[in-house]
């Protein structure tokens, strides 16, 4: 039957021109014509996609279990695709957040970072503390597209392991002006703990990544910067320091889950990390 003439179908399209609900049907995909009973959701990776179908993009997903946001295409203006997913050939990546994320309210700006600069005698503060723990998180794996980067490092790594439990470690320094000016450059580094299995070219991965993100506060407008060539702190640079404040740490650590399939193959791949 073309599930384009099922009643299902027709009472979801009337519900979507009289009162605009996304068409989202509760049915088997073999019911819906679907090639395969599972997808793999895509985005197109510009920054017009939102948030929520970002942090879709890479994962599986059951036709018949859709997830939160709808299936690729059922949002009004969604872009995304499903990809059908054949077990042996299909290739995917996704991080999932674990740790309990608890920001403070409200959340500092440009402006209180400042405040705290000059008021806060050098005590260091967290992430979670500023309120900043999530919006960075997500800046981070995100806009910023690192994710893909780090999902390609990893797959990379158990291509040399092939078999059993491996570790990958890595670190970067990461321009977050983007999300809050305050926010200079600042080292994300992290430890990928899990396993990998290989069967008829394929790679089964799965583990947990802790991350920890380090950044000091010392230069909040860059005059030293502009007027030394260095953000450095020193008795000759003193005079340049805003407000004549007390440069702080900024730290804090988060955990997620990951899970891929990839092929064995870099050339073959979709995730493949240049030497």
């Amino acid at each position: 039957m073309n599930p384009l003439n099922s009643l299902e179908y027709r009472k979801a399209f009337n519900d979507y021109l009289r009162r605009g609900v996304p068409i989202r049907l509760a049915l088997k995909a073999e019911d819906l014509g679907r090639q395969t009973t599972h997808y793999i959701w895509r985005t197109r990776g510009d920054p017009q996609v939102r948030p929520s179908h970002i942090e879709n993009n890479g994962k599986l997903f059951a036709w018949d279990n859709p997830p939160e946001t709808g299936h690729p295409g059922e949002d009004y203006g969604c872009r995304c695709t499903a990809e059908p997913y054949e077990r042996g050939t299909s290739e995917y990546a996704y991080q999932t957040i674990t740790s309990d994320i608890d920001d403070a309210t409200p959340q500092w700006n440009t402006g209180k970072f400042l405040d705290y600069f000059r008021t806060g005698g050098g005590e260091a503060v967290t992430l979670s503390k500023t309120g900043n723990l999530a919006g960075l998180i997500f800046y981070f794996f995100y806009a910023a597209l690192v994710i893909d980067r780090i999902n390609a490092q990893i797959i990379d790594a158990a291509r040399k392991a092939k078999f059993g439990h491996f570790t990958y470690g890595f670190a970067g320094t990461y321009q977050f002006i983007g999300y809050v000016f305050a926010f200079g450059k600042s080292v994300v580094s992290g430890q990928f703990v899990g396993s990998v299995k290989t069967q008829n070219g394929m790679m089964f991965i799965e583990g947990s990544i802790s991350y920890q993100y380090a950044d000091e506060f010392t230069d909040p407008a860059d005059l030293r910067q502009m007027a030394t060539g260095s953000s450095a702190l020193t008795p000759e640079s003193w005079q340049w320091t805003e407000l004549r404040g007390t440069p702080f740490s900024i730290t804090d650590t988060w955990t997620t889950n990951f899970k891929s399939e990839a092929k064995l193959s870099a050339t073959e791949s979709m995730y493949r990390w240049p030497e």
